[in-house]
């Protein structure tokens, strides 16, 4: 007896009643599908936002504090330690922060993961006004501090600009385009940054190679900020890697912004999770229902099938092949109809979200299907092997 052949053609001969089952079976797929792909798109949109926030890795000298005594007279206390780090450490750190994340998070990737800041703060004057000079890295510090936005005037785009935070150009009376004067050399002011409420807001900000040959810190850095580029990146394990590996340097994480990243993208996953587990289960009844009343109906064709010679293992296998065909058509439109799902409610819940299929979820939609057709079909797989032909043959 050729069961698949056997199958083909009972299907064909209901399609009417494979319609329900497999709509049944999509609408639950449909569901889990439009719920993930929302989940997916709103964790894209969540990581570009949280980029805003900074760097989740702060690294500083290595410095400490000596108390000096005299007798029983305390003189205070002196700082012991370097007030500068070496800049070519700062490949160890890429390095470092890069293998870690890899090891970590399982990655494959050769390139550049994390980024890696530097700033040099040195004291100047201009105009009789004390201020801060920041040097830093303009292509890292435009990717680490991505929330920056200008009130007038672009980022750095040479040697001789600088750049205004906002008090500090409010104090100095600067505007995009004015020319200031640092230990007797020429800037031209590009740009003014909007105010945030940080450090930032006090200092003003030259190219690091600048700032190290004219305050004569060649190869030295007072700070760097490591910005892991990925959700729920290990910073505590690449702080205690870089402390271990590094000396002269103390690297910490900044929790405010781990932890946030950590808890949003847990709950997140959890939330989206209890959803799918409940739509499944909602819809493995409403499947097992179905075919147990498809099951009912072909009571005296299982009968004749038993009466030529079918094992009852042979009548369990036809259902259940039966409830794989239900699975992939179930799986196939109802990844479809999760995508559509999705367009409509992605916007709704994270607005103007942009919802982008993915390609896993093919597969994945397909095999969840499939078990759940199976797991749906076996207690009446079950029940028809378990019919006596001639009750079979007794029922209209």
């Amino acid at each position: 007896m050729n069961l698949l052949s056997l199958v083909g053609k009972d299907i064909s001969r209901r399609k009417r009643r494979v319609a329900p089952v497999a709509l049944g079976v999509a609408v639950g797929i449909m569901a889990v599908i439009g719920t993930l792909t929302v989940a997916n798109a709103g964790e894209v949109r969540l990581r570009a936002e949280l980029e805003k926030y900074g760097p989740n890795l702060s690294i500083r000298p290595a410095t400490g504090s000596l108390a000096m005594q005299m007798g029983s007279l305390n003189l205070g206390a002196v700082v012991v330690g370097d007030n500068y780090i070496p800049q070519d450490v700062l490949s160890d750190v890429q390095r470092i922060a890069d293998e870690s994340i890899r090891m970590e998070m399982g990655l494959n990737d050769d390139g550049t993961i994390a980024t890696v800041a530097p700033r040099l703060y040195v004291p100047t004057v201009v105009e009789e006004v004390q201020v801060t000079l920041a040097g830093v890295m303009p292509v890292e510090e435009r990717a680490i501090r991505s929330w920056w936005t200008f009130t007038d005037g672009a980022h750095l785009e040479s040697d001789d600009d600088v750049v205004a935070g906002s008090l500090a150009a409010d104090a100095l009376g600067l505007k995009a385009g004015a020319v200031v004067e640092l230990d007797g050399r020429q800037f031209t002011v590009s740009g003014l940054l909007k105010e945030s409420g940080a450090n930032d807001d006090y200092l003003l900000f030259a190219s690091l190679p600048t700032v190290q040959t004219l305050y004569d810190r060649e190869g030295y850095v007072s700070t760097v900020d490591v910005r892991a580029l990925c959700t729920a990146c290990p910073v505590e394990m690449i702080a205690d890697s870089l402390n271990g590996a590094l000396p002269g340097i103390h690297a910490v994480a900044v929790r405010q912004v781990a932890e946030a990243e950590m808890r949003v993208q847990d709950r997140l996953r959890t939330m989206m999770l209890s959803l799918a587990a409940v739509t499944l289960v909602v819809g493995l009844l409403g499947v097992a229902s179905a075919l147990s009343a498809m099951v009912t109906e072909r009571t005296k064709d299982i009968g004749i099938m038993r009466a030529v010679g079918a094992s009852r293992a042979q009548i369990v296998r036809v259902l259940l092949y039966e409830a794989i065909v239900f699975g992939v058509l179930g799986g196939v439109f109802g990844y479809l109809g999760g995508l559509a799902l999705a367009a409509v409610i992605g916007p709704i819940v994270f607005d103007g979200m942009r919802v982008v299929p993915v390609a896993s979820h093919i597969p994945l939609a397909i095999a969840l299907a499939v078990a759940v057709s199976l797991l749906a079909s076996l207690r009446p797989s079950l029940s028809a092997a378990r019919t006596r032909v001639a009750d079979a043959m007794r029922s209209t």
